[in-house]
């Protein structure tokens, strides 16, 4: 006989879910236990306190990551500690509820322990078994310094753990201090050891972990060392040779793994009239919400890469809420208990889910108009394709923008009228225009990496690296074995009558190819190979027709001579920055027909043909061009990856890079994105000189960090 009982325990989670674990949470940090116990052989109960303490810091980290930026802004209901750090004032530790640095140390003092104690030379049938776990541990270290440095600017680096409160080491610590420039050199030997743990390996597993709701793989909680050191590079960005070793770092990684790869998951419209005559889109935006996205029951798919996962109720571990409450959703959390008793012992289950209601008077962020206005501006189309999948007629959608936005932020009807609601964290799933059923799901997850975000940060280390046509592949067409043309050389006559070596592009290409990358930066992209996509397993898409529809041979507007020209002549006419002389509004035709010579026939009178004379170097890249691809890599990561909390400090790196180009531009572009995030303006439109009141206070790099705390 089997009872089932449903225990009516409704919480309603407010105080931004700041609820207590108990001895029976999926993840349960004793630090002192662990301390006193920790043999350095048995370490599972420790590595999943470590993972505790993330779920501790991770949402505000993601608060602070978006909060400051130009997709979100306050509302009429924010309270004084959001409205703080969104417009930079009172920002000390102890002054806003949302700060609090210890956070972070939490976790780096765990890992201290960890890394003290742990043996990495114990054997278990000759295999050192604590490699994988340690390694995990390393990467994780570092990660979170990532996250300090780009809050704080300058932190303290620890190392040893610390087991009392009298060290001073949180001003004076012996190990010095580390900045957005500094922390690669400190952890750089850390990573390399990592990732050779990795390889020898693999990744440490410890199953699924029952959220109450439902069961969490471990794997989603493992934080790939390559995928670490790339993002480390790439936030050092000083010079060349640190976009090339992220760029190495991140091929690497998705090189060897199997679940990286981009196939088309679209947000869509579909086109109807009305009245006979009015045309009208209705978003359809399932496809990219669930499988590029949520997945099954809102847990993370092969796509989320890295994510930490939260519990349905306090019965079970942590529970995080507060990032859905921010964005205006009331949580409740039900317990339910099932009895069995038909066999010898009775067997209690206890499950939970956490429920979600819209409500406008607890919506203190929302998208800012900045992220309705550039999701506008985008040019949604829809190719028609004939029976062997050749594109025959294109339709572009006047007005329509990019349906990536219905997904991230709906229309939900309220009693104060329509407002869009941010549902990366509390989802409501009716497609449409909006949705009149104010309900909505919670996610157990809070994402940290997944492919199409990896692929961008690929992108931005390419194009600083010199090859921005690769990059805004990655964009338009995605960048493998059936895009990227192939090289070819032959010898062709030269004016002067003599022979040379000259490189062309196969004229029998793959099908939708990349013909645009051109002969000069295919030429320099054989001297590296994390820019080699032959090989058959690479399946990659334009990550951009995930909102705007794919983009075929037959696509003549979202191209890279018009694209790229365009913003090129954008940023000039704002900046007047023209990139020591190089044209500024002007892009050359494609680096394609370089070379083009009549090609030579053996046995011509006075032929070299066994011997030509050497190929011309191939042209460097402008510099004008890699800026705007940076621009527009910048402007996909807010339509692919908005809300995530990544985009402050995605903003914060590249004015960086910007600024080792030209000192001061990149301060200044950044200061004028952000202060427009309430301006209903066009991206580059109406008043480009306009700015916002935050202007002034972000063109001093000083106030881009958050102080530390004075003890």
């Amino acid at each position: 006989m089997k009872k089932k009982s449903i225990i009516g325990l409704f919480i309603g989670l407010m105080g931004f879910g700041s609820m207590a674990t108990s001895c029976e949470d999926m993840l349960t940090p004793e630090m002192d236990r662990y301390a006193q116990n920790f043999s350095g052989r048995d370490t599972v109960n420790f590595y999943l306190g470590i993972m505790a303490n993330l779920q501790e810091m991770v949402e505000q980290n993601v608060i602070l990551g978006e909060v400051r930026a130009d997709l979100v802004d306050t509302t009429m209901y924010s309270s004084d500690s959001i409205s703080d750090i969104a417009n930079f004032r009172n920002l000390e530790n102890g002054e806003n509820a949302l700060l609090n640095r210890s956070a972070y140390y939490k976790v780096i003092n765990q890992c201290n322990y960890y890394l003290d104690k742990v043996d990495s030379l114990a054997k278990k049938n000759n295999i050192y078994y604590m490699r994988k776990e340690m390694a995990q541990v390393l990467t994780i270290r570092a990660w979170t310094y990532m996250q300090l440095v780009q809050n704080y600017g300058e932190v303290p680096f620890i190392t040893q753990p610390i087991d009392n409160a009298n060290t001073g080491w949180e001003t004076n610590s012996p190990e010095g201090t580390v900045t957005p420039i500094t922390l690669l050199d400190k952890v750089r030997q850390d990573m390399l050891q990592a990732i050779s743990y990795e390889a020898a390996n693999g990744y440490p597993s410890y199953g699924n972990f029952n959220t109450g709701s439902t069961n969490v793989s471990s794997s989603i909680m493992i934080f790939p060392a390559n995928l670490v050191l790339a993002d480390l590079y790439l936030l050092r960005g000083n010079g060349e040779a640190d976009y090339i070793n992220a760029a190495k770092y991140y091929y690497d990684y998705l090189r060897d793994t199997k679940t990286a790869s981009l196939t088309s998951r679209s947000a869509l419209f579909n086109k109807f009239t009305s009245n006979g005559s009015n045309i009208s889109y209705e978003p359809s935006y399932y496809s990219w919400l669930s499988e590029v996205f949520y997945g099954v029951n809102y847990t993370p798919t092969l796509r989320s890469m890295v994510a930490i996962p939260s519990a349905a109720n306090s019965s079970f571990g942590k529970v995080l809420t507060r990032l859905p409450q921010l964005c205006g959703f009331d949580v409740t959390s039900r317990n339910s208990t099932d009895v069995d008793d038909s066999g010898d012992d009775e067997t209690i289950t206890t499950s939970g889910s956490i429920s979600l209601t819209a409500n406008p008077k607890t919506r203190q962020i929302g998208p800012s108009q900045a992220y309705s206005n550039l999701n506008r501006a985008q040019l949604y189309k829809e190719t028609t394709l004939d029976e062997s999948q050749i594109p025959t007629n294109i339709e572009y959608y006047t007005g329509a923008g990019d349906a990536r936005q219905w997904a991230s932020a709906p229309y939900v009807y309220t009693d104060e009228g329509m407002l869009r609601f941010i549902q990366k964290y509390g989802v409501i799933t009716t497609s449409g225009e909006a949705t009149r059923g104010n309900q909505g799901t919670f996610r157990y997850v809070i994402p940290v990496y997944r492919n199409e975000l990896v692929y961008l940060r690929f992108a931005e280390a390419i194009n600083r690296a010199g090859f921005p046509r690769h990059a805004f592949a990655i964009l338009r067409n995605g960048l493998s074995n059936q895009t990227v043309p192939t090289l070819r050389d032959s010898v062709a006559l030269t004016p002067e009558g003599k022979y040379q070596q000259v490189y062309y592009i196969d004229s029998v290409r793959v099908r939708y190819g990349c013909d645009y990358i051109g002969v000069d930066e295919l030429r320099r992209a054989q001297a590296y190979p994390w820019l080699d996509f032959s090989a058959a397993t690479w399946a990659s898409v334009g990550i951009h027709g995930n909102g705007t529809g794919m983009s075929y041979d037959n696509d003549t507007l979202y191209t890279y001579d018009e694209v790229v020209a365009d913003r090129v002549s954008d940023e000039y006419n704002r900046s007047q920055q023209s990139f020591s002389g190089m044209s500024a509004s002007l892009i050359s035709k494609r680096d394609a027909e370089t070379g083009d010579g009549e090609t030579a026939e053996p046995g011509e009178p006075g032929s070299s043909e066994d011997n030509p004379l050497e190929a011309d170097a191939p042209k460097s890249a402008d510099l004008a061009e890699i800026n705007a691809v940076e621009t527009l890599i910048a402007d996909e990561m807010a339509l692919e990856t908005a809300f995530e909390g990544n985009r402050y400090y995605d903003l914060m790196r590249m004015a960086r890079h910007k600024d080792n180009v030209i000192a001061g531009y990149g301060t200044e572009w950044f200061a004028w994105l952000i202060s427009r995030r309430s301006m209903n303006v066009a991206p580059y439109g109406g008043d480009i000189n306009a700015k916002g009141p935050l202007y002034g206070t972000l063109t001093s790099t000083v106030n881009w960090y958050l102080p530390n705390p004075v003890y």
